[in-house]
């Protein structure tokens, strides 16, 4: 191979098939508009793959999410008393009374603290209910009230 510099081969190419510099260069322009012009397609599908991308990926963290709310053992959850929210770790097998005594301890002395339940979505949860079968989901924002079934002296 000889030692001649790639650019002297094309001109000598170019001689060889009769075409002048002036052709040979609007051949070469013609061949940058198609190359500008795929590198435009393709930088637009380089942006549209990275939309998809960031889109899944942001569904990926949602699926996920909702399964740790799924099937979550352990998780936080909010108990509002007078105007003041408290968290609580909860378990779900453990019963609404057994939050329902850390909640009132946590905010004592209470009057009457043996007339208190919690409430979920304005509804009174039974004591005897273990956290997942009242439907406490982490995040969850409850209520410590008077009961309307407890009495007391």
């Amino acid at each position: 191979m000889d030692n001649v510099n790639p650019n002297e081969k094309s001109q000598g190419a170019d001689a060889k098939s009769g075409e002048t510099g002036c052709e040979g260069g609007g051949h070469a322009i013609e061949h940058l508009h198609e190359a500008e012009h795929d590198l435009e397609k393709a930088l637009e599908k380089q942006r549209d793959a990275a939309q998809e991308i960031a889109k899944a990926e942001v569904e990926i963290k949602e699926a996920i999410r909702e399964e740790e709310q799924e099937h979550a053992r352990q998780f936080a959850v909010e108990v509002l008393y007078d105007g003041v929210k408290k968290k609580f770790e909860v378990r779900i097998e453990e019963t609404v009374k057994q939050l329902l005594d850390k909640a009132i301890a946590a905010f004592g002395p209470l009057p009457n603290p043996h007339t208190l339940s919690l409430y979920k979505d304005g509804k009174e949860l039974a004591d005897t209910s273990t956290i997942k079968q009242a439907g406490i989901k982490p995040h969850d924002v409850l209520l410590l009230r008077p009961s309307t079934v407890k009495g007391g002296a």
